[in-house]
């Protein structure tokens, strides 16, 4: 097994040297230093990593945790979150790792961290209760949210105007002439579902539409859900014109849903999703949808938490993005 001492003896210099490039002090001449490089990138040498960990005091690891149901049923969603985040990572000395947790149960979050196998978390969709995202406030844990927050807690996240996406969405149902509107929330548990059903409820509010319960179906983001409640409204009596889906993922279900049903979209129900995930362009029909910019978010978050872990943010940052409104063929005048 090559080690520093053959690097050393490759690049004619001392081992104090090479141990120097490799955990990147400045007191070494550049001609030196690319002696060094070039000297481990012929030989093919990497560094032992636990040892680098151990002398620099960090594990050189970012822990990304995530919803081990809902998230993991939204693929083409996370996948796009990881990919966000993976690029600011893949320039950086880090490496990343998974975890997932229940969002009905309290989650040791921290676990990884105060054995020192991570140096900060990632933590996607966390619930808007958590008394765990306190104590890792309370703990001085370097933590950024993603998708979602606590409320009145200082905590660095990064999430979009979900209340105002929302909004959007069911006002442009609105005023292609829709009055009876249902909503499939995501899973509750979660902030951002929460905020979703708060634009649908303020917008309904605001426009004087009575609020209706059987107009809610409680969905957990995936197509099944999706699935069945398209397939519940149709049981009503009087079921809706319009439907708005607090994913995409689950417009998608509600849209076969009807396919099996019979039931024509949009001529008869107007369907409208929400991220503006790839598959969304490609289904029948083309779906309408909110846009959130969901790489951009993965990589807000990992750019704010290599701030923390290097020192340089001076307290928690608040990053709201916004949604926009992508119109294509899943909804019409009723």
């Amino acid at each position: 097994m090559l080690s520093q001492a053959d690097v050393a003896q490759k690049a004619g210099v001392s081992i104090m040297t090479v141990s120097r490039v490799i955990n990147g002090a400045g007191n070494v001449r550049p001609q030196t230093r690319e002696k060094v490089l070039k000297a481990i990138k012929e030989l093919s040498y990497y560094p032992n990593a636990a040892a680098r960990a151990l002398n620099r005091n960090r594990a050189n690891v970012l822990e990304v945790i995530i919803p081990h149901e809902d998230y993991f049923f939204s693929s083409e969603y996370f996948s796009e979150l990881i990919f966000g985040i993976e690029k600011v990572v893949h320039d950086s000395d880090y490496n990343l790792i998974f975890n997932t947790y229940d969002p009905g149960k309290e989650a040791d979050y921290a676990a990884l961290y105060k054995q020192r196998k991570v140096d900060g978390l990632l933590i996607v969709a966390p619930a808007g209760s958590d008394r765990t995202i306190v104590r890792l406030h309370e703990e001085s844990v370097p933590v950024v949210l993603i998708n979602g927050r606590v409320e009145g807690l200082e905590v660095s996240f990064v999430d979009v105007d979900n209340v105002a996406g929302a909004f959007i969405a069911v006002e442009y149902i609105y005023d292609l002439g829709h009055r009876r509107i249902g909503i499939i929330t995501g899973n509750l548990l979660v902030v951002n579902a929460q905020h979703r059903l708060k634009g649908y409820l303020d917008f309904l509010s605001k426009r004087g539409v009575r609020e209706s319960e059987e107009l809610i179906y409680r969905g957990n983001w995936s197509e099944e859900s999706g699935y069945a409640g398209f397939s519940y409204f149709m049981s009503l009596k009087n079921p809706p014109s319009a439907i708005f889906c607090s994913n995409d993922l689950m417009a998608i279900g509600a849209i076969r849903a009807a396919v099996d049903l019979g039931v024509a979209i949009p001529e008869a129900v107007s369907i409208v999703g929400y991220d503006d995930i790839r598959l969304s362009s490609f289904i029948i029909p083309r779906l309408t949808t909110i846009h959130q910019p969901i790489d951009l978010v993965g990589k807000t978050a990992v750019e704010m938490l290599l701030q923390l872990l290097r020192g340089e943010e001076g307290g928690p940052r608040q990053v709201v993005l916004q949604t926009e409104l992508i119109i294509r063929r899943s909804c019409e005048t009723p």
